[in-house]
């Protein structure tokens, strides 16, 4: 993640153009994404929700089997689990 966008990953933008580009065209094909934060050292809420709470959305509860996370530092783990959580609410929601 680093290469893309640098030790601070803050634009929302950013993260929805990235999921949207690269992620999305990958995620059904690939048994599993890996995601590395090394050398990230902050992630904005705004990033987080745009990128990984988005990706969520879509996918509900795969994105927990598919998607891994390493080098988190501890207050990206819990961004990303705030935002992916509300993502699968958001897609339970939708599919009421």
């Amino acid at each position: 993640m680093r290469e893309h966008f640098g030790s601070f990953l803050a634009d929302g933008d950013l993260g929805n153009k990235f999921r949207f580009c690269e992620v999305e065209p990958l995620f059904n094909s690939l048994d599993q994404l890996v995601f590395d934060f090394q050398g990230v050292t902050n992630m904005s809420d705004s990033f987080a929700n745009a990128c990984f709470g988005t990706l969520a959305e879509e996918h509900s509860t795969v994105v927990l089997n598919k998607v891994r996370f390493r080098n988190c530092v501890h207050g990206i783990k819990q961004s990303l689990e705030c935002a992916i959580g509300a993502g699968i609410k958001r897609h339970s929601q939708w599919a009421k």
